[in-house]
């Protein structure tokens, strides 16, 4: 996270789960966490906490976290948020909270899209995956993206946590899963390489 725009202290894994478990939206776990989730484990640290909604259910988190301090995350720029809606176009697809200004963030709501059947992948939306698919239940019960597509959003501009995370995911994906993201990665992605003949 970039330090400029405050520093972090994020939510542990259960807290987070606490906070979103009475919400009668749809949420799921993604980022780093939702990898750890499927794989059962942990390799490293992360800066941050990552749940995510659907674009059409943002307002409601205002309702959520009514206490909190919301800001839009777009384009290195943080906007206090107003309620207003949030537009693919204008980068809109984070949502930072804190309790207070003068606090640390504490969790980063990545605003997704998806339609009553399907997941939808915002950075294209011919991807279409449905729902029994696109998230999945822990043995403890947490949602969270499936880590072939949570890998989609990590392969675009991958750091080199990225690279760990695919190192250690996708040599433990099934076939399916990994016969999936052969076909959702570019052919030259060096990922590719990790991927079963």
């Amino acid at each position: 996270m970039a330090d400029e725009l405050g520093p972090w202290e994020p939510l542990e894994l259960g807290e987070v789960v606490r906070l979103f478990m009475g919400w009668p939206a749809r949420w799921w776990i993604s980022g780093g966490v939702a990898l750890e989730l499927h794989t059962g484990r942990s390799w490293r640290s992360h800066d941050d906490s990552d749940v995510s909604i659907l674009r059409d259910d943002a307002i409601a988190l205002l309702e959520l976290l009514t206490v909190w301090d919301v800001h839009v995350a777009a384009a290195g720029v943080l906007t206090p948020w107003d309620g207003l809606p949030l537009s693919v176009e204008g980068d809109q697809n984070n949502v930072w909270c804190r309790k207070a200004p003068d606090q640390p963030w504490r969790l980063d709501v990545t605003i997704s899209d998806g339609d009553q059947e399907c997941w939808i992948y915002r950075r294209n939306p011919a991807l279409r995956v449905p729902w029994a698919q696109a998230v999945m239940m822990s043995k403890e019960g947490i949602p969270y993206l499936a880590p072939e597509l949570q890998l989609i959003f990590k392969s675009k501009n991958h750091r080199s946590k990225d690279d760990r995370d695919a190192a250690e995911v996708i040599p433990a994906l099934n076939a399916e899963r990994q016969s999936r993201l052969r076909e959702l990665l570019p052919p030259d992605h060096p990922w590719q390489a990790l991927i079963a003949p």
